[in-house]
């Protein structure tokens, strides 16, 4: 859930992850390693949300969860640039780092099957 469209008040109780609880400096979560390894970002303003939303994207497909670009829902998800691209789309980088990114995201999805 994108926190832009709800109020913390709502969620009182829930688990709410953000980029502070995905790494650290020393010991950089491996989208993060990714990230930084693919220049997958350029500013660093959007960097935060990329980074949480690949991580998420990554395990949505592990978890077979169908896209609006997803051809057979009968099939295992693969993670295809079509797949990650629709996944991501809301995420708006504006120095245009979406090649590197979706490389980052690709070399973690391989590195972890």
């Amino acid at each position: 859930m994108l926190s832009c469209l709800t109020l913390a008040v709502m969620h009182d109780g829930d688990e709410v992850h953000t980029i502070e609880g995905i790494g650290l400096p020393g010991n950089l979560d491996a989208m993060q390693r990714a990230f930084v390894d693919n220049d997958g970002f350029k500013c660093g303003y959007c960097t935060p949300g990329q980074v949480a939303s690949a991580k998420a994207v990554v395990e949505e497909i592990r978890a077979n969860i169908p896209s609006q670009v997803t051809g057979d829902l009968t099939a295992t998800i693969a993670f295809t640039e079509a797949e990650i691209r629709e996944r991501m789309s809301g995420n708006i980088c504006r120095c245009g780092a979406y090649a590197n990114i979706l490389a980052a995201i690709t070399e973690v999805a391989e590195q972890q099957t």
